[in-house]
């Protein structure tokens, strides 16, 4: 009766505090006016409103050098080309220190994302809350096959869910709120803070809880579902929030002499996420600065080889190029 009444309690806290900062959301968006307006169907450096830009190159350094980032030790501050200077002189003093708040490195971005801003690590509380509830159930409920099947099952639900969710409701030809903010997100600069707010962070998790528990109403398995399905939107939440920043992947060569050096847990664990990262980054380059109709997966990027969303980048060039020739 105790281990229930200290279940019940938890989710009630928690339950709560995304109450909380859903309320809070609610209110600042009624008091925060719309200045979104995004013409559909935008490409090409979609930041740039109005514009035809000179076409991105894909590695992270050299779309560096196209970008015109200059950052000095001092200050964050951007070269902006003869061809942006009128929209970098309507750049608000916010906007510009926002700019400089955007992580260079890897502790910066940790210390942002776990320690700064306050949705994730709510979302790892409420994670941590799910896993302390499930163990205190061991006891009567021990693991099985079946949970751990189930377990995998909600990560690889997520994938899915994940890739269409975003291909077919956030870039979908019809209007809604999620497309709206969506469409926010492409009209920023590439580099800046991308996390969602606590309240949506914390209430589709919660939601999909309740969907699940509905679902399976074995409860032990119900949190082993939730657990894997909220992992696995801890982990796209850090790697979209990631790649957005300006930290780069650092990779070294089989076949370089530093690589030797490396200690096993470098070579068999850091090294291959390292080259995830960068894959998963250059795939979010090419949906951002080349043409959002591609590109669309992120926690799994082969899921755009088996949806058939990802052409050749030379291929898209040319077509938006004959496009933009033929517009002129």
């Amino acid at each position: 009766a105790s281990k229930m009444t200290s279940k019940t309690s938890l989710q009630q806290l928690l339950a709560a505090a995304a109450l909380c900062y859903s309320v809070n959301a609610f209110s600042a968006s009624r008091a925060a006016p719309t200045t979104h307006h995004r013409p559909p169907q935008t490409r090409l450096f979609q930041g740039v409103s109005g514009r035809t830009a000179s076409f991105p190159i894909i590695s992270p350094e050299e779309l560096e050098a196209d970008m015109l980032i200059n950052i000095n030790s001092n200050s964050a501050s951007k070269t902006i080309s003869s061809q942006r200077e009128e929209h970098a002189i309507t750049t608000t003093t916010n906007e510009a220190t926002t700019e400089e708040l955007v992580p260079s490195t890897w502790s910066q971005a940790l210390h942002h994302f776990f320690l700064k801003d306050i949705g994730p690590p709510l979302v790892v509380l409420t994670i941590s809350g799910f896993i302390l509830t499930r163990c205190q159930l061991l006891s009567t409920t021990p693991f099985s096959i079946t949970e751990l099947a189930i377990f995998a099952s909600s990560i690889l639900i997520w994938w899915i869910q994940e890739y269409f969710f975003h291909r077919v409701l956030l870039h979908s030809p019809f209007n809604w709120i999620g497309k709206s903010i969506h469409g926010a997100h492409h009209d920023k600069e590439y580099f800046h803070i991308s996390i969602d707010p606590p309240a949506l962070l914390l209430g589709w998790l919660f939601a999909a809880h309740f969907i699940i528990k509905a679902m399976l109403p074995q409860y032990h398995l119900c949190l082993s579902a939730t657990i894997g399905y909220s992992l696995a939107g801890l982990v796209y939440e850090w790697s979209h929030y990631i790649v957005h920043t300006k930290v780069k992947p650092r990779i070294i060569p089989s076949t370089s002499p530093s690589y030797q050096q490396l200690s096993i847990l470098e070579r068999r664990i850091i090294q291959p996420i390292m080259k995830g990262y960068a894959k998963m980054r250059d795939n979010h380059i090419r949906h951002h600065l080349i043409d959002d109709r591609y590109w669309y997966a992120f926690s799994v990027t082969e899921m755009d080889d088996l949806f058939g969303t990802n052409p050749n980048v030379k291929d898209v060039k040319r077509e938006i190029r004959k496009s933009r020739d033929g517009f002129q």
